[in-house]
């Protein structure tokens, strides 16, 4: 269906379904009440899936030694910055490509298969925070439902495929079940796939599982794309970084597609994520605490009869089915962020995980 500018622009700008992770999500429902709870200090944030226990003391005092370099443009970060992520991945510096975010990445691989239009394919509910701007660029679309089990359905995304199909995008752990597809399903499903269609592979949450992230085989199948972010393990929502993986070609192309690669990342941001990932303490605190306040979350709805299903990020998908009072009259009540419904089918919602202390502070809330 055709978008013109207009719609588009309303789509993207007052929020839409597709739009998973996006503050932008609470204006279309309740515009006051999302400005107003954002700016005071008391509100308690559980919808972005931030980093409740912050940003890793190493990166601060990174970011702080290197502010009055500001004034300069610092080619020696950036260098640094993709040879460590990319030793980190086990893949080479031509294989990386850093961005203001993750999501700036979405949109730009969005534009990069859309060069002649063609179809795409995406799961529903996800994080499909490109989904307007593919619609806007001319693309036509598939969204699959998950399973009955909450599962991204491969089998019936491949069945989707039409010979114009230029993405499938796959976001794993997917936003917002946080259900986990194993790197053995994903694997088998890319080799079933024709080698034009690029596969987008969304490992905003990876982090927080045992799992090894697909990045090592993208030079193996040349059509895959991994993204990952620095917003979520290291608490960097607000620095913004994220990175793509890619074969050299893929990356190649997509920088050409920018004025001027990784100029949007500012020094600081830089200096900050190179020490980040040396601070194992931290990264360990983070997992720790956050598998902690996650099994008090699942045992807390447990007891109050809420459905949940297992999660593999720093968020809890569960259904307000069997839940009486108005939840989300309580939480606006409480001065709590909570996010929305994704599916009305069985009322699924999701939270984010804060601290312990935050999450007693919402029990005792929605009680």
């Amino acid at each position: 269906m055709h978008i013109n500018r207009r719609n588009w622009l309303k789509t993207a700008f007052l929020g839409s379904a597709a739009l998973t992770l996006s503050p932008l999500e609470f204006f279309a429902r309740d515009t006051p009440y999302f400005q107003d709870l954002i700016k005071e200090n008391s509100t308690i944030r559980l919808c972005f899936n931030e980093n409740p226990f912050g940003t890793s003391p190493k990166a601060l005092e990174a970011m702080q030694k290197n502010l009055s370099a500001s004034s300069m443009y610092d080619f020696r970060f950036a260098d640094v910055l993709c040879e460590k992520i990319a030793g980190n991945n086990q893949v080479k510096k031509e294989n990386i490509l850093v961005s203001a975010g993750s999501s700036y990445l979405l949109e730009l691989i969005t534009k990069y298969v859309s060069i002649d239009k063609g179809h795409f394919i995406i799961p529903n509910p996800s994080f499909t925070i490109f989904e307007p701007i593919a619609e806007f660029l001319g693309m036509s679309k598939s969204v699959i439902p998950l399973t009955e089990k909450k599962k991204i359905d491969l089998e019936r995304i491949k069945k989707s495929i039409q010979k114009d199909t230029k993405l499938i995008y796959i976001c794993n752990p997917n936003n917002p079940t946080g259900d986990l597809l194993s790197r053995q399903e994903i694997e088998t499903f890319i080799k079933s796939v024709p080698s034009q269609i690029t596969i987008l592979v969304d490992e905003a949450y990876i982090e927080f599982t045992n799992q090894k992230s697909l990045g090592d085989l993208v030079n193996q199948h040349k059509n895959l794309v991994v993204t990952r972010t620095f917003s979520k393990l290291y608490g960097f929502a607000g620095a913004r970084l994220g990175y793509a993986i890619g074969n050299p070609e893929m990356i190649v192309n997509l920088k050409k597609l920018q004025s001027w690669s990784g100029a949007e990342i500012s020094l600081v941001t830089m200096a900050g994520a190179i020490s980040a990932m040396d601070d194992q303490e931290f990264i360990n605190k983070v997992l720790d605490s956050n598998q902690k306040v996650k099994d008090f979350t699942i045992s807390e709805f447990n007891k109050r009869g809420i459905k949940t299903i297992p999660s593999s990020a720093n968020f809890v998908y569960f259904s307000l089915e069997n839940y009486k009072d108005d939840y989300f009259k309580k939480l606006k009540d409480a001065k709590i962020l909570g996010g929305k419904t994704y599916e009305e089918s069985g009322k699924w919602t999701r939270i984010s995980l804060g601290t312990m202390e935050e999450m007693r502070k919402y029990f005792n809330v929605i009680s």
